[in-house]
């Protein structure tokens, strides 16, 4: 049986090793990753796939790393979405941008107007949607999420709390559960509590490739990996 395919989810790791193994600085790695995009985005419209979700950087990201690093980073980020927010192609497949996260604490008011432009500009479309998680910790996330609960409960405006009341007080209230989760960059883990509670019956993807060299081949080669196994849900 052919498993449907309807929320893919992305950790882009390996871009800053790409750099070094080619004598390059850490954001021309971030450039190479993110220029994948465009192409990534084909095959999810090839193959009817309606959310795509990005890891783009965690709170620690931002706050640890160099600054240079840092800056050309959300730099870039600012132009992309710019770009994004006027291509033809988003508008054409009516492609609904998101960008969540904690970012109005951590990004400078520029890529703020960027990422509000791109939002709005789209705000109206259904058909796919692209989510870009920035200044993003998925610990942070469910903490936020039970801290609104608490209020509630404690103003009377709930007596009990469910899946479905802390789903809606999460930042991924809008997404579905994720169907595929892909890590590039040959580590086998996870980062930052990624949409912990919306992978919890994810199939997991790793692959050695970095973000990089992750190109429109490889994915059609992890959704065909996808397609093959078995989903239990826990089972």
């Amino acid at each position: 049986m052919t498993q449907v395919l309807n929320h893919v989810a992305v950790i882009p790791d390996g871009n800053r090793r790409w750099a070094k193994a080619r004598g390059l600085k850490p954001w021309q790695g971030h450039r190479e990753g993110f220029s994948r995009i465009d192409e990534l985005l084909d095959v999810f419209f090839e193959e009817k796939i309606k959310f795509f979700s990005l890891w783009g950087a965690s709170i620690d990201n931002l706050t640890k790393r160099d600054k240079r690093e840092v800056d050309f980073l959300l730099s870039y980020l600012e132009e992309r979405l710019n770009d994004l927010a006027k291509e033809k192609k988003i508008h054409e497949y009516k492609v609904r941008i998101r960008v969540l996260g904690f970012w109005p604490q951590y990004v400078p008011k520029s890529l703020q107007q960027a990422i509000i432009k791109a939002q709005k500009a789209t705000e109206k479309y259904s058909h796919y949607n692209l989510t870009l998680f920035l200044a993003y910790d998925g610990r942070q996330e469910i903490l936020r999420a039970v801290n609104h609960i608490a209020q509630d409960i404690r103003h009377r405006d709930i007596f009990h709390c469910d899946e479905a009341h802390l789903k809606q007080n999460l930042l991924t209230k809008d997404l579905p559960p994720v169907d595929l989760l892909i890590r590039t960059g040959g580590e086998p883990h996870l980062s930052g509590g990624f949409m912990l509670w919306d992978i919890a019956d994810a199939q997991l993807y790793f692959t050695d490739k970095y973000f990089p060299e992750f190109d429109k081949d490889e994915l059609k080669k992890t959704i065909e990996d996808y397609k093959k196994r078995e989903r239990r849900f826990g089972a």
